[in-house]
């Protein structure tokens, strides 16, 4: 195996999950960018709650990508905002100073493909630009359900992607976007984001108020973006005849999920979508998802600011994981900001501590 040369004198403290509900922060060394690299400096990189607090409680079923994918020691996160320190032979396109966007985990420094990178607009800040990931997921499941005007819209599942998918509604012609929480917590975000009913329930108990609200027509299109198998039979009876579920949160145990009494008879669509189709879905290409979103920022259409709960130091890695696992709804958007603490020349001593 051939040697890897180390840039001179610079390690990273990077976040890791080493086994299910054990989370550390390493300083490791990294590698000087090889062809067609960029070696990078986070800015901000922001926590994808659902899935990571799945990938750190580690249960999943096998044959599902979560058991596949997520391989302990394993690193987090996939929405990040940095700057290019150096570049490989053969990139294109970027240059050293510049801030890009990239599926890069919570780490101080790394590599990545220059490739999967994209360029930050200067009109657009750090903070923002780490939502792109997030925003495509939703823009995907947007664009799966092919909304019609005037459509009665339900939401089940109102974290970031949710609340997001609520902003895509509300600009693209909802008649009705109900939200659903049985947490009273992110309902008033939902309401400032276009909902124009909140539900504070469970959706298992929903149907009647669903009902009632919609004038007995019930719901053209639900979403379930929970990631939870237990919601989807219940979103399956919140439908009209011919009405669609979009499944935007993939369940760890879908062995257990079942689809609801009346899918067949109501002639209900089930319609899944993952983040690996953004490249040329409905003739869209991922660089045509990132401009679009940086668009809709810049004009004011799509607010991401707003769903930022609070920006912490990374090396509160630790804390701020076990927070969101006892109190998850209590938190939106939790951003890392690498530039606000001097991160260097922290002793494992101080940075290696578990979450159990």
């Amino acid at each position: 195996m051939p040697s890897i040369a180390i840039t001179q004198g610079l390690t990273s403290i990077n976040c890791v999950f080493q086994e299910p509900d054990r989370i550390e922060l390493l300083e490791e060394q990294v590698p000087s960018p090889g062809p067609g690299q960029i070696l990078c400096a986070a800015k901000k990189s922001l926590i994808s709650t659902g899935t990571e607090l799945a990938c750190l409680k580690g249960s999943f079923d096998e044959g599902t990508v979560w058991s596949s994918w997520v391989q302990y020691p394993f690193y987090p996160g996939y929405s990040m905002a940095a700057q290019v320190l150096e570049i490989g032979s053969g990139v294109e396109g970027i240059k050293v100073g510049d801030r890009i966007m990239c599926p890069a985990g919570h780490r101080q420094y790394f590599l990545v493909e220059y490739k999967e990178a994209a360029l930050i607009p200067d009109s657009i800040r750090d903070e923002e630009a780490i939502f792109t990931q997030l925003a495509k997921v939703a823009l995907l499941g947007v664009l799966r359900a092919e909304h019609a005007f005037g459509e009665r819209v339900g939401i089940v599942g109102l974290g970031l992607i949710g609340q997001l998918v609520i902003q895509y509604l509300n600009a693209g012609g909802a008649r009705q976007i109900i939200a659903i929480a049985p947490e009273s917590s992110r309902l008033g975000q939902a309401r400032r984001n276009g909902a124009t009913d909140l539900l504070n329930l469970p959706v298992a108990e929903a149907f009647g108020q669903v009902e009632e609200l919609t004038r007995g027509k019930m719901l053209d299109t639900i979403y379930d973006v929970t990631g939870s198998y237990a919601v989807l039979p219940y979103c399956t009876q919140l439908t009209r005849d011919l009405g669609k579920v979009i499944l935007l949160g993939d369940s760890t145990e879908p062995s257990k999920q079942t689809i609801g009494p009346k899918v067949v008879f109501n002639s209900v669509s089930i319609l899944g979508i993952h983040g690996r189709m953004m490249e040329g879905f409905k003739g869209w290409t991922e660089v045509d998802m990132n401009e679009f979103i940086f668009e809709s920022i810049q004009r004011g259409k799509l607010d991401v600011a707003s769903l930022i709960t609070e920006e912490v130091s990374p090396l509160e890695a630790v804390s701020v994981y076990s927070r969101l696992v006892e109190r998850k709804s209590d938190f939106m958007g939790v951003v890392f900001d690498w530039t606000i603490a001097k991160l260097r020349g922290k002793s494992n001593e101080n940075m290696s501590r578990a979450y159990t």
